[in-house]
């Protein structure tokens, strides 16, 4: 007598399989996730963190370019070593830059490298970071600060896979993958003509948003436990403890300068501590700011007229001026394009 299976029970054991199969990949993506060696600000059990590393386990055994954003101090660097880790590129080197922190020239001497002559100075050939990254990953951290200049060969690089040394004229391979972070929105800067639209579609393949500390507070507690075990042993010192008054004052800050601000405020509060005990008064943590409304035409306004009166004062040389802001020549190259103050202001 044969048996007749309705529709009904193959949907529910195919249903039931989708189910088994899914617990099954999330366990494979689980036992990823532990079998890589982390370092200690990639440590967290909370959902959201847990996601983050689920993504870049899933990306990791590709080429792809990897997008990192997040508020600055979330460990966006911390993230792009863990996908590098995690790669079949992890016995290559890893290559950090900050677009930010150069001025325009030297950024891209640093990221091309130069030939000799190529400028005053260059007496020999030097090569650059891609070269360097070779084989392995190049972090492009705070890469909407990246000049126009350097944004239009960098995306030769990502399109052709090859690039010339400053003064060079022999193309050279780029065997890199690319992981970029920024803590700016990179689609509002290409609607205000700050970034390249080809560059973001290059940049933004798959991108994956770092949480700040405040929404992954599960974790304050965790990444404390192993700040303070990393800075017992750079130190040699005995292991401090959090006093009960501390462990209510970490949980109840807000962060805002997120898993660095944990570390550095740690980092004090071992120096200072007596008796091997953090009470709440060693962790120095800044009250709350208090939201304050301002028109953001209000704010764009008081920038101008800062950095119009900056370059009068010395004599429209962006270096000073820069100095004097306390801002980087990129960042203040990029101010003087959003209110086209581009010439030296009389």
């Amino acid at each position: 007598m044969s048996t007749v299976v309705s529709m009904g029970n193959k949907g529910d054991h195919a249903a039931a399989y989708a189910r088994a199969d899914r617990r099954s990949r999330e366990r494979q993506l689980d036992s990823l996730i532990d079998n890589v060696i982390l370092t200690g600000r990639a440590v967290g059990e909370s959902p959201a963190w847990r996601d983050v590393l689920k993504k870049a386990i899933q990306v990791a055994s590709t080429d792809t370019t990897t997008c990192l954003r997040g508020e600055s101090g979330t460990g966006k660097e911390v993230v792009a070593r863990f996908i590098h880790r995690a790669s079949p590129r992890s016995r290559g080197p890893f290559v950090a830059i900050n677009c930010a922190a150069l001025p325009e020239h030297l950024l891209e001497s640093e990221l091309f490298g130069f030939e000799r002559g190529a400028f005053t100075g260059a007496q020999q050939a030097k090569p650059g970071l891609i070269e360097l990254a070779a084989g392995g990953v190049l972090f492009l951290d705070e890469v909407g600060e990246m000049t126009p200049a350097a944004q239009a060969k960098f995306l030769r690089v990502l399109q052709e896979r090859e690039f010339l040394r400053l003064g060079g004229v022999r193309a050279i391979r780029a065997n890199v993958r690319v992981i970029p972070a920024t803590n700016r929105c990179l689609r509002q800067a290409v609607a205000q003509g700050q970034f390249r639209l080809d560059l973001y579609y290059r940049l933004n393949v798959f991108d994956i948003r770092i949480p700040p500390l405040r929404e992954r507070r599960e974790d304050i507690l965790i990444l404390a436990q192993s700040f303070l075990n990393e800075h017992a042993r750079s130190t040699s010192r005995a292991r401090v403890r959090l006093t009960a008054a501390a462990t209510d004052a970490l949980l109840r800050h807000e962060w805002p300068g997120n898993v660095r601000e944990l570390y550095n405020a740690l980092e004090r509060a071992t120096i200072v501590c007596e008796d091997g005990l953090i009470r709440a008064r060693d962790l120095s943590l800044a009250p709350p700011l208090v939201p304050v409304t301002v028109d953001s035409t209000d704010l764009n306004l008081l920038e101008r007229q800062m950095i119009e009166r900056a370059m009068r004062e010395v004599n429209g040389n962006k270096s000073r001026a820069a100095r004097q802001l306390g801002i980087s020549r990129t960042q203040l190259y990029s101010r003087l394009r959003k209110y086209g103050l581009e010439h030296p202001t009389t």
